[in-house]
């Protein structure tokens, strides 16, 4: 999905999860399913994904 701030930091993908509003933090055109390491639902557990 993409948003009208896809492009706000140039070196981020920063793709939006339509489900949790979450942004992605991998690099720009990666490969694979988006990720967002900062936003968590505990310490123990990785970071949302959703598919590209």
């Amino acid at each position: 999905m993409k948003t009208e701030s896809t492009d706000i930091i140039t070196h981020v993908c920063w793709d939006m999860d339509p489900k949790t509003a979450a942004r992605c933090r991998l690099k720009p055109k990666h490969d694979g399913a988006h990720y967002d390491p900062y936003q968590r639902p505990s310490l123990n557990h990785p970071g949302f994904t959703w598919p590209k």
